[in-house]
């Protein structure tokens, strides 16, 4: 009698948390976000596109029936960056990747334990699906110097290991070298590879067929490029790839059950090239063909509209529509948007800049947010807000505390207040943005500061291209939204303000608050004592060497303790200096200065002039690779080992390169690598000193065996 009594005191404990938990969830609502490619602040009828050119009436939809937000921010004006930011609620420059985009090749980028808006919302009951273009890599990288991510293969962790139930995507871009598309863990439908046999990997049904081809070109790239992955999987069709990505995703929607809430990570790869609309939209924009891509990204997201309301869940569902940059403005060419433009469409409005700059055309996107009985229809925000906010927002409107900004969503604030028109205050004070190139500028009310300095890496055409953002600059945005005046000069308390604020946010960790003021720590350069054995070579290089150095050309020149070496701007292959040595076995030591350099290899001569192998230093990476040896193909270059490593500029760094045997081990101040090659056992007989990039210098070089 006990035990019946208390079974059934514990069935209807059971029931009722189940039925607590069931509330619960129907009382969350359903998220998705749809996070467009290079889609440009002017780009939508909603935000001031001619409706002559084009016509956004799915876009414009969210913003009469929702909110629309004039201010709101990318975190970079690029791609891979922003998308980080926005999952993880944190600055992708606090990770490893200070400029430009991720390779197709590169692994998974978010880290699989960190907080991020699937893991977020799978705590709390929700399905989660990521369709699109994804760009933030698949696996774990080695410390195997020629390790890149195997399409022919299981690609994990990727995003089913950070939250997601399900994915399916574009790996890097549209246009990008794979030309196929990945489901969950594998390349979809892929036949042979690198799995289990026995193994059948799911692959298009008969109502997807006519979205794929048989064969992939340089011709279906992004920039005509041959080094097409050879895969053995059904191709993409340019032209309807984003009818299969709105498929994915509506027909993922229809699957739901109206009992648990969903999050869908919606990225389609319009507005980014290559320019290929549908045939049935071909030729319809007075824009061209990128009025007619503009177009069918406008019809997806009508798409995923009418899912929801099919399946019955629009009411209970937010949903948020914005760019991961700015768009590509092209003006004098044959492009797709050079011919948009001349038709009169303004991608970025009337913002400075686009997609790449650090101008606000680089950042400032369309953000629009429909949510049914929360958000007022028609109403439009002017809070300055980020991408990266969104993450603290979906924690506050499921209820759920963020970690501390030391450990979580570092950069991201919530604006639910804003969104719901109950702000009483600026949701941000201020707002972090970092272009291609590495430059930062900070915002704080009107103001925008410029930093103005690239990242290491930055090739000396960029320099010269984007010189007028490589310099400190302050702008009023609200007075001259078009950051036309630098007044730098008449406001040098808020370039100072501005410029100490930045430091302390970037060296604190986050800026979700302020972070405690960080002392540098004096960098430790390592010290090595003299290498024994016979002196084969020795120079101080306080001066230009004469015979048996020998300089190409007249690129060199002695300052500031060592021997400089500029590549002219004509040099493709840098400026060298060669010297005769003779070792098998022994040591190489040198210093190095970077000033602007992009790298530095030494390349080393073996036998009767064989073969060559390099070690290659830059201020972001130490290597060590065999170049291709007499008679073999120009291609045919082997990476032996590989680190990465952080070289100020102008400062002083011993370089270390010791032989024993077959073995090689470079040290470069406190980071070391080893590698194995036949070519290294070799007798070598010449040092060759490139530099690629502007300046490095060299001294005191001494060679032992």
């Amino acid at each position: 009698m006990r035990f019946r009594k208390l079974f059934s005191l514990l069935a209807i404990a059971i029931t009722f948390t189940v039925g607590e938990a069931a509330r619960a969830a129907s009382s969350l609502p359903n998220i998705v976000v749809i996070l467009s490619d290079d889609f440009g602040y002017g780009s939508t009828n909603a935000y001031g596109a001619d409706p002559k050119l084009v016509q956004t009436p799915n876009m414009d939809r969210l913003a009469k029936e929702g909110r629309r937000f004039t201010d709101a921010n990318t975190t970079s004006s690029v791609c891979s960056p922003t998308r980080y930011s926005l999952l993880t609620g944190r600055y992708c420059w606090r990770t490893t990747e200070k400029h430009g985009v991720l390779s197709t090749f590169s692994p998974l980028h978010i880290e699989s334990s960190r907080l991020n808006m699937a893991s977020l919302l799978k705590k709390h009951g929700y399905t989660t699906a990521a369709v699109g273009k994804w760009h933030l890599g698949y696996g774990k990288a080695t410390e195997n110097p020629n390790w890149r991510t195997d399409y022919t293969a299981e690609l994990s962790p990727g995003p089913l290991d950070i939250g997601f139930d399900y994915h399916f995507g574009v790996p890097a871009n549209h246009g990008d070298l794979t030309g196929v598309f990945v489901e969950n863990r594998f390349v979809y439908g892929l036949r042979s590879g690198n799995f289990p046999k026995g193994i059948k990997i799911p692959g298009p049904g008969a109502d997807e067929e006519q979205n794929f081809q048989s064969t992939y070109g340089p011709e279906d790239t992004e920039v005509g490029r041959g080094n097409i992955l050879p895969l053995d999987a059904p191709r993409r069709k340019n032209e309807r790839v984003m009818a299969q990505l709105t498929l994915k995703a509506t027909r993922w929607i229809e699957q739901q059950p109206k009992d648990k809430p969903f999050f869908l990570y919606f990225t389609p790869v319009a507005a980014h090239n290559p320019i290929t609309p549908d045939k049935d939209l071909a030729g319809k924009s007075p824009a061209g063909s990128y009025g007619d891509w503009i177009h069918e990204l406008d019809r997806s997201v009508g798409g995923i509209l009418e899912a929801l309301e099919k399946k019955g869940v629009a009411q209970n569902t937010l949903v948020l529509f914005t760019s991961d940059n700015g768009g590509v403005v092209k003006t004098d060419d044959d492009t797709p948007q050079s011919q948009a433009y001349k038709a009169g469409l303004k991608v970025n409005g009337a913002l400075r800049g686009r997609k790449h700059d650090v101008w606000e055309g680089g950042f400032k996107v369309p953000f629009m947010v429909r949510w049914p009985g929360q958000v007022q229809a028609g109403s439009v925000s002017h809070d300055m807000i980020s991408v990266a906010d969104i993450l603290a927002t979906t924690a506050e409107i499921i209820g759920e505390p963020l970690p501390s900004a030391d450990k979580a969503a570092e950069d991201s604030r919530s604006f639910l207040a804003a969104l719901k028109g109950h702000a009483k205050s600026p949701v941000r004070d201020d707002m972090i943005v970092h272009s291609s190139d590495g430059v930062y500028a900070i915002r704080k009310g009107p103001w925008k500061w410029v930093e103005g300095v690239p990242a290491e890496g930055i090739k000396l055409a960029a320099r010269k291209k984007n010189g007028s953002q490589f310099r400190p600059q302050l702008f009023n945005t609200k007075d001259d939204p078009a950051e036309e005046k630098d007044v730098s000069a008449a406001h040098p308390e808020v370039v100072e303000e501005l410029r100490v604020l930045l430091v302390r946010y970037r060296d604190g960790g986050y800026s979700r608050e302020l972070p405690p003021v960080v002392t540098k720590q004096t960098e430790k350069i390592a010290t090595m004592d003299k290498a024994a054995g016979g002196v084969v070579l020795e120079a101080t290089l306080q001066e230009v060497p004469g015979a048996p150095w020998v300089a190409r050309k007249d690129n060199w020149t002695a300052r500031d303790g060592g021997l400089w070496g500029s590549q002219l701007a004509k040099d493709k292959n840098g400026a060298v200096m060669r010297v005769p040595a003779s070792l098998t076995d022994g040591v190489i030591d040198y210093e190095i200065s970077f000033d602007g350099a992009d790298r530095h290899s030494l390349r080393i001569e073996w036998g009767d002039k064989k073969g060559s192998f390099r070690v290659e230093v830059s201020p972001e990476m130490v290597g060590l690779t065999k170049n291709p040896s007499a008679g073999e193909a120009k291609d045919a270059i082997e990476r032996i080992a590989r680190k990465p490593v952080k070289l100020a500029q102008k400062t002083w760094y011993p370089v270390r390169i010791t032989f024993k045997g077959d073995k090689a081990t470079v040290q470069v101040n406190d980071v070391t690598i080893e590698g194995t090659h036949a070519v290294l056992g070799e007798s070598k007989n010449a040092l060759n000193f490139l530099v690629f990039e502007s300046s490095a210098g060299f001294r005191n070089v001494r060679v032992t065996r």
